[in-house]
């Protein structure tokens, strides 16, 4: 793992992470790690991890349709399954997140490779030595960052020329009140009301303003978790 960031000056939020994260039974083991997006009866988000392998397969056939090597970006990686399992279809990847724990966790349980490296960094205010990627994914992770105009800025100087970002996995709001609301009662019941000033709600209009078009949910598909895609100009 290549280490950028200052691990002490990110210690609490990464221990508020880890805690909330504890909570709510996401912390999964090295052998449920390797099984990622499949998940057993056991596993109380099964459900949601149901959706993400559908959504994963999807996103696999459209990078598929690529027809060469890739190499991707994939911001907020947290434990590392999308990362290596991209990394699996012969694409060149890279996980960047500041979270120590789960890191270090993919590394142990993935490894690191030519083709397969994990960064300690924060992208918005760290030096990144990884330009010129053909598509930078945030899997579940857009949502950790504040202001989305900003994040794909300061993305973007990572892409190639016609490069590509994805947000997978994620919800996006025509109104963000009520959207706030909720996420502020959640975290309040969990016992963490701390963590709503790092979990942020975007909006549809943010999106297209910026360049984002939909990719899915389709009309026929009931998934709130969605897909939106941007080209580099």
């Amino acid at each position: 793992m290549r280490i950028i960031a200052i691990p002490q000056q990110y210690i609490e939020k990464e221990q508020l992470y880890f805690d909330v994260r504890n909570k709510e039974k996401r912390i999964i083991t090295d052998e449920a790690l390797r099984k990622l997006p499949d998940t057993d009866n056991a596993n109380p988000h099964k459900k949601e991890w149901d959706i993400r392998a559908g959504n994963f397969k999807k996103f696999l056939k459209y990078i598929s349709g690529k027809k060469r090597q890739l190499t991707i970006l994939d911001i907020g990686c947290g434990n590392g399954w999308m990362t290596h399992k991209l990394n699996q279809q012969g694409h060149h990847t890279i996980g960047i997140d500041l979270n120590m724990t789960e890191l270090l966790q993919a590394e142990k349980v993935f490894g690191t490779s030519d083709t397969l490296q994990w960064i300690y960094a924060d992208i918005m205010t760290d030096a990144i030595p990884v330009n010129n990627n053909d598509v930078i994914l945030f899997g579940a992770s857009c949502q950790y960052f504040s202001d989305i105009e900003q994040l794909i800025i300061k993305a973007s100087e990572y892409l190639k020329p016609s490069g590509e970002i994805h947000f997978i996995d994620s919800i996006f709001y025509t109104d963000t009140h009520q959207a706030k609301v909720r996420s502020d009662a959640y975290y309040l019941q969990l016992g963490f009301p701390e963590m709503s000033k790092y979990y942020h709600h975007h909006t549809i209009a943010k999106l297209k303003n910026v360049g984002f078009r939909k990719k899915a949910p389709g009309f026929f598909d009931k998934s709130v978790l969605q897909w939106w895609y941007y080209t580099k100009k």
